[in-house]
């Protein structure tokens, strides 16, 4: 398994490419450019995971879809983000957003399968009301719920403070210790935020 990040905009958004033995999957990408193009030209399945629907983890999913086939999927409680501005906080922030749909949504608990991959879906509502974390192997990939020394902020629509606490419980009874990539800043680990992170300890 081999994990790129690359870092998008003014806000540092992470963007990660996930390449298995199986498939390949682009990881909130705030747009299409030539580092996911060159990641993206092969014939293995093609897939764009969406942590949650903000503006700077979606935009560049529509783009994927239509030059690569790629399939979308993203938290069933966020799908609605992608078709509707003021969710995506594209709105606010004023980028263009055209509307667009997901191929998969997934629920709590779900496994994600091709060939002898295997993705875990955590329901991990707080930042938004769908927001998911994605468990592969010894990683998770966080998006805006858990950052280094940090969280994701709960003060925007569908956020909710006293909901992102109870996702930090899940986190924090995961056994293992896992490599956390999040949605911005640098990767870090669950047992380091456990004893480290002030919203965890």
């Amino acid at each position: 398994m081999e994990i790129k990040c690359i870092e998008f905009g003014s806000m540092g958004a992470n963007c990660y490419l996930l390449e298995t033995e199986d498939v390949k999957i682009v990881i909130d990408p705030f747009k299409l450019d030539g580092r996911i193009e060159a990641f993206l030209s092969s014939d293995k399945p093609k897939y764009v995971f969406l942590t949650h629907c903000h503006f700077d983890h979606i935009l560049g999913a529509e783009a994927i879809r239509k030059k690569f086939g790629a399939k979308i999927a993203i938290g069933e409680h966020d799908a609605v983000g992608l078709s509707d501005t003021y969710f995506s906080l594209s709105e606010m922030a004023g980028f263009n957003q055209a509307p667009f749909y997901a191929d998969i949504t997934f629920k709590n608990g779900q496994v994600f399968k091709e060939g002898n991959t295997r993705i875990q879906v955590l329901h991990t509502p707080g930042h938004t009301a769908g927001s998911v974390c994605y468990l592969l192997e010894d990683c998770i990939f966080t998006g805006d719920t858990l950052f280094e020394g940090t969280i994701g902020r709960t003060d925007f629509p569908t956020g909710d403070f006293s909901v992102m606490k109870k996702s930090l419980e899940k986190l924090k009874s995961l056994g293992k210790d896992y490599i956390i990539y999040s949605g911005h800043g640098p990767k870090t680990t669950l047992f380091r935020e456990k004893t480290t992170n002030p919203y965890l300890i």
